[in-house]
């Protein structure tokens, strides 16, 4: 079943969006949005206590055991860890409210260590999550001013670094592990915008910007330059990012920017390369769940979860009587849309391969 709506984008809408440098700021006309269709897609599953408050969600990829990797869960009671395989409670955190989760990690490849950013109303507070039991442990913040707003944590290269909005800037500051927790940088201004919020893209070290005019922009925070890739709806209630690969043969860097439209609970899709709209999505009712009418946040989880989440999964959150949580196979959100499955990047080791790369050639002699 598809049913018509707005937004999308026009191709003119990038030459609207795209600005080299800081500070250049034209006043732009507001490209006209076609219509779109929004097709149907059907949750997996549904998890957490029917009737409770979910203000947050975000994922964790196991290094070893796909299926035992975890969907975090942010409520007005603190942080809880989900066995996403089977909505199974692993652990959880009871230290007051929480209203945003980050997970960025530090290392690569299955050693890699994550951390949870939970955003409070006074603060950030950190966890790591233990790779063999999967438990949250509080991480000491040595140093660090309290939470500015909107933000998203990822990597900076060999570092990892928290990105702030807060009063019209977008800020960079640096986590810097230490053997008895962590400390904060002090925040270093990157470029002035009315964002709504953020994502890194773990491959580049780009912040991909959502703008509260719905533009989309790409931000190499070292240099402060933008690339608008995309116009969206204006003020959307959530956002998420998803990596992937382009599809066969060309199999380059791509993924998807999401836009939640919180009173329909309709996510629009956005190519991440290039920004052309790829569609849009409402999760459709089942046998033993209700359709999703309006929502309130969402996630993206990009990596190999196991069974039907083995390409990632859509975690989108909703209000009534049943399962606040809705979990969707990202294959299930492309099929929906009729765009080609590319490879999912694995969050651990996020870097692609090196083409260029020497390669060391061995002879074998035979003796």
């Amino acid at each position: 079943m598809r049913i018509a709506v707005c937004p999308l984008i026009l191709a003119a809408s990038l030459i609207a969006l795209s600005a080299c440098g800081k500070g250049e700021k034209e006043p732009q006309q507001a490209p006209e949005r076609p219509s779109i269709e929004v097709s149907e897609v059907a949750a997996a599953d549904g998890y957490g206590a029917p009737g409770e408050t979910v203000n947050a969600v975000a994922f964790w990829s196991h290094p070893s055991l796909t299926f035992e990797s975890l969907l975090l869960v942010a409520t007005d009671a603190g942080v809880e860890a989900l066995n996403i395989e089977t909505g199974e409670q692993v652990d959880a955190i009871a230290q007051g409210a929480v209203s945003a989760l980050s997970v960025v990690y530090s290392g690569s490849g299955a050693g890699a260590e994550a951390y949870v950013v939970a955003g409070r109303p006074n603060g950030y507070e950190f966890y790591s999550i233990d790779n063999a039991s999967r438990s949250l442990a509080p991480v000491k913040v040595e140093s660090g001013a309290p939470r500015a707003g909107a933000f998203c944590a990822g990597r900076a290269g060999d570092d990892l670094a928290l990105y702030e909005i807060s009063n019209g800037d977008v800020s960079e500051r640096a986590i810097d592990l230490r053997d008895s927790g962590l400390a904060l940088g002090d925040p270093r201004k990157i470029i002035s915008m009315r964002a709504h919020s953020c994502h890194v893209d773990d491959r580049t070290g780009d912040v991909i910007i959502i703008a509260r005019d719905g533009g989309i922009h790409r931000l190499d925070p070292k240099t402060g330059e933008t690339f608008g890739l995309a116009f969206g709806a204006a003020d959307a209630t959530a956002t998420a990012l998803f990596l992937m690969t382009t599809a066969e043969p060309e199999n380059a860097p791509g993924g998807a920017v999401g836009l939640l439209d919180g009173e329909t609970g309709v996510i629009s899709l956005f190519d991440l390369a290039d920004g052309h709209a790829l569609g849009a999505v409402r999760v459709k009712s089942t046998f033993d769940l209700e359709a999703v009418a309006s929502a309130t946040t969402m996630a993206a989880g990009y990596g190999n979860y196991g069974g039907v989440y083995r390409d990632g999964a859509l975690a989108v959150v909703t209000t009534g009587d049943g399962a606040p949580i809705r979990l969707v196979p990202w294959n299930g959100v492309l099929a929906a849309i009729s765009q080609p499955l590319g490879e999912t990047v694995d969050p651990r080791a996020p870097q692609a391969v090196d083409d260029d790369a020497p390669v060391i050639e061995i002879d074998l002699i035979e003796p």
